[in-house]
């Protein structure tokens, strides 16, 4: 009988399963720790979202009927929200959020210079460009109340995003491939409008607090 044949089988360390479950108990915490973290610290919902003179643009339920609206459509397989989602469309809070930027860049452009955004000099942009900042920085929601003012003419903002967005799904060319008209109905383009324009808003404003979750804006 050979010598490699009477050699004992190799044993694995005794400290090897404990190892494993060290990392799974500690692995777990974190997620949890995490997942606990993330729901502590989303974003709120506003009960209704108002214009400056106080008139009612949508509300919470706007919100959750839009969000309904995006899951009856399987929208998230077309673009994204806050990036969790398909590649062939956008991301719908994104561009809902740069669209806003742009309505309130061609406002005050109008005011302070009488002219269009896009005829501006470089040092005009500039002003303009910091005036859009400070405003989406700014925290206009009364957590008291759940009332969350909009932008100056947030009335007319919000329906030029939902004039978009009903030109985004009416085209297949312009959105990716989906069905002409993949979403028509008024109502629930209004509904999907709002949804979009809550995760825009919460990417913009600073929220109070210590980081990682306060003070962080995505402008």
């Amino acid at each position: 009988m050979s010598t490699a044949t009477l050699q004992a089988p190799e044993t694995l360390s005794p400290w090897w399963d404990r190892a494993v479950a060290l990392v799974m108990v500690v692995g777990f915490a974190a997620l949890i720790l995490i997942s606990v973290k993330a729901y502590e610290n989303a974003p709120p919902i506003p009960a209704k979202s108002v214009a400056s003179d106080g008139e009612i643009v949508f509300t919470a339920g706007d919100i959750s009927s839009g969000q309904a609206v995006f899951l009856k459509y399987g929208l998230m397989n077309n673009g994204t929200i806050w990036g969790h989602g398909g590649m062939l469309g956008p991301d719908f809070s994104a561009q809902t959020l740069h669209n806003l930027a742009l309505f309130l860049a061609e406002r005050i452009a109008r005011e302070r210079f009488n002219t269009a955004y896009t005829r501006l000099d470089r040092r005009q942009k500039g002003t303009v460009d910091g005036e859009v900042a400070a405003a989406f920085k700014t925290n206009r929601y009364d957590p008291a109340s759940g009332t969350l003012t909009l932008l100056p003419d947030g009335k007319a903002a919000f329906d030029s995003q939902v004039a978009y967005w009903t030109n985004y799904f009416l085209d297949p060319a312009e959105n990716g491939g989906l069905a002409r008209g993949a979403v028509s109905d008024p109502k629930e383009l209004r509904q999907l409008t709002a949804f979009f324009v809550w995760p825009a808003w919460a990417s913009g404003f600073q929220r109070p607090g210590p980081p990682p979750f306060g003070h962080r804006t995505c402008t």
